[in-house]
């Protein structure tokens, strides 16, 4: 529904004495540019806050990302090492949009009633540490509850 954009307008010849002169700072030039969002399926690669090169794998949940990091092993991690890294710690500023590009990890619940219950009362009535001989001195715990005192027996029967 839109014209389209007008053609780019012709570079002018350069003078003479530009044409003499050998551009030799391309490698600057390329290092200055803003690192271009990559296409889908290549790596994105970003810089580290310590300044290393590392390969996004997967964005994960509450900002954290799955890297593999470049062959120069220093105080961040190994050469080849795959680790978790934060956002904004673990990366150089301005690359937000490379992060934001990364495809997202798949995120499978756990189903419920698997896995340990750290802290958690189980609904199953625990025994106590086992039958009581005939005679044995009970002591009450903290809890409230009778447990047996082992080797000791109720004098006065």
């Amino acid at each position: 529904a839109f014209p389209p954009p007008p053609p780019p307008a012709p570079a002018p010849a350069p003078s003479p004495a530009a044409a003499d002169k050998v551009d030799d700072d391309d490698d600057e030039e390329a290092e200055a540019a803003p690192a271009p969002v990559s296409t889908p399926g290549a790596p994105i690669r970003v810089r580290t806050a310590g300044g290393r090169e590392a390969i996004v794998l997967e964005k994960m949940q509450r900002g954290w990302f799955r890297v593999e990091l470049d062959q120069n092993a220093n105080d961040e991690g190994g050469a080849g090492e795959r680790k978790s890294m934060r956002r904004p710690h673990g990366f150089a500023p301005g690359q937000d949009h490379l992060l934001d590009a990364a495809p997202q990890a798949a995120f499978v619940p756990k189903p419920k009633g698997s896995g340990s219950s750290k802290g958690r009362k189980s609904s199953v009535q625990q025994s106590g540490p086992g039958p009581v001989p005939v005679g044995a001195v009970q002591a009450i715990t903290a809890g409230g509850r009778g447990a047996p005192i082992p080797g000791r027996e109720q004098r006065g029967r």
